[in-house]
């Protein structure tokens, strides 16, 4: 089973269950949010058996978010495109500008 943590790269830059992945989560604390007002997190499958297990776990445990959480989270996802962007555009000057730096022996990036 393959599960991959996406938070950081975020479904602007990657879609792990495209790449075959089996679990993708998600700390929408984070950019999905963008806000930094809300407490959530993400688990997302294809797979049918483990959405069903998934599932069960959810109930048996309660782990669901209040109505003005999701407003939260849905609010920052309306602008997730044009902050990833922006954070895109930055890490490129970055790179760029130690990349040039005679004190930075190799970059990588992405």
């Amino acid at each position: 089973m393959v599960v991959v943590d996406n938070t950081f790269m975020s479904p602007y830059f990657q879609n792990p269950l495209k790449l075959g992945a089996d679990i993708v989560i998600h700390s929408v604390t984070k950019y999905l949010n963008g806000h930094a007002d809300v407490v959530m997190g993400f688990i997302g499958t294809n797979d049918d058996a483990i959405h069903e297990k998934l599932r069960f776990l959810q109930n048996a445990m309660g782990g669901v978010p209040g109505p003005f959480s999701c407003y939260l989270a849905l609010r920052g996802v309306k602008t997730l495109h044009l902050r990833m962007r922006e954070h895109e555009k930055n890490a490129f000057e970055v790179a760029k500008f130690l990349n040039s730096s005679p004190h930075v022996e190799r970059v990588i990036y992405p």
